[in-house]
């Protein structure tokens, strides 16, 4: 492949990903994807921080920050574990649950916006070319 056709490939995922970032923040009471999907698990999952940067795939340093905005704005508590006080698990206060209320719609839309006149063959192709490039990606970073 050219490197003029990777080069173009490469700044236009970059582009959909800024927009993407964009209109979330725009819709999504100025949260971003991150936020979003920590929120959105955290909302289906009474777990503690260990767990949740498990099943994110993130550190839990960077777990630790992202929970303590979430605290800081009033979304998500951290509550003690009544079998074990070493262990707290993460909970949406009674905004969050309103604000997870709210996401839901909100992700309606952007889906709605991203994927309006895609058909089924356009998400499988650009699932294939995905998962290629993740693939590729993997077996030389091993």
């Amino acid at each position: 492949m050219e490197y003029e056709y990777f080069r173009k490939m490469m700044e236009e995922v970059g582009e959909v990903h800024k927009l993407v970032q964009k209109l979330t923040m725009q819709s999504c009471h100025h949260l971003t994807i991150e936020q979003m999907r920590l929120i959105s698990f955290i909302s289906q999952n009474q777990v503690n921080q260990k767990q949740i940067a498990k099943e994110l795939r993130i550190t839990e340093a960077t777990l630790s920050v992202r929970i303590r905005r979430l605290v800081d704005m009033g979304i998500v508590e951290k509550k003690m574990n009544p079998d074990d006080k070493r262990n707290y698990q993460i909970v949406l206060s009674d905004f969050g649950k309103t604000i997870m209320n709210e996401l839901k719609q909100d992700f309606d839309h952007i889906h709605h916006v991203i994927c309006q006149n895609m058909t089924i063959d356009d998400y499988d192709a650009v699932l294939n070319v995905i998962r290629k490039i993740k693939k590729n990606l993997k077996e030389e970073i091993k």
